[in-house]
């Protein structure tokens, strides 16, 4: 890494300006509108041993194998593994059981059969879970988004909408509920203030747990 440099810059109306390392170790810098790259530079240099840690650590958590969607490949959903089971002479769309049953005849067609089956879950799944929490919080969002985001699981926007990515359904409950107590919280508070995370403790005691978690395992929660 002799010449380490940002993969994007995103500049904006903030007043601080932050790195970010993705899940993919994309370096991501965000910073006020004026920021000049000799600036941001510097910045890199002064941080680059951080950086480095932290895409060394990005690369070494567990990624989900390039997807050969053959019979016993294991798919994910709400955080348990199904295998995949191909019927044989059939057209059926995408079935849950004791295991993820496709026909044979849709498995050209895999790949978007499985983001619309997971994007229908997400819908059904995540609208009762907000409501829980949001009745616990009394938080009240105005609307519930399910979105095909691939950096961000979650977002909260000014208007009091919040956005999931649909992906958030490969993970266990308790993950989903970490994710979906973190934007709720951000409707009223949008920093990541000591005081936010308290909030997000009451709602949620063991939330570092499961925060761990998603940012241990965010590269499986894919197919």
């Amino acid at each position: 890494m002799d010449n380490l440099r940002p993969d994007r810059i995103i500049r904006s109306r903030r007043r601080t300006i932050s790195l970010e390392i993705t899940r993919d170790a994309v370096l991501i810098v965000r910073a006020p509108l004026r920021t000049t790259d000799a600036y941001i530079g510097n910045l890199i240099r002064e941080k680059r041993a951080w950086i480095e840690k932290k895409m060394a650590e990005m690369r070494s958590r567990p990624v989900t194998h390039e997807r050969r969607f053959a019979r016993g490949e294991e798919f994910l959903f709400l955080g348990k593994s199904y295998p995949l089971e191909v019927l044989a002479g059939s057209d059926a769309g995408i079935t849950l059981g004791d295991r993820l049953y496709i026909g044979e005849d849709r498995l050209p067609e895999i790949c978007g059969l499985l983001t619309a089956w997971y994007t229908e879950k997400a819908a059904e799944i995540l609208p009762v879970r907000v409501a829980g929490f949001a009745a616990i919080l009394d938080y009240r969002p105005k609307k519930i988004r399910i979105s095909d985001t691939q950096r961000r699981w979650a977002s909260c926007s000014t208007s009091g909408t919040l956005s999931f990515c649909w992906r958030l359904v490969l993970a266990p409950p308790e993950v989903i509920d970490y994710v979906i107590v973190h934007e709720l919280v951000h409707m009223r508070q949008p920093d990541h203030s000591n005081l936010f995370w308290e909030k997000v403790r009451r709602a949620m005691p063991d939330y570092e747990r499961q925060r761990d978690w998603l940012r241990e395992n965010e590269r499986m929660l894919s197919i």
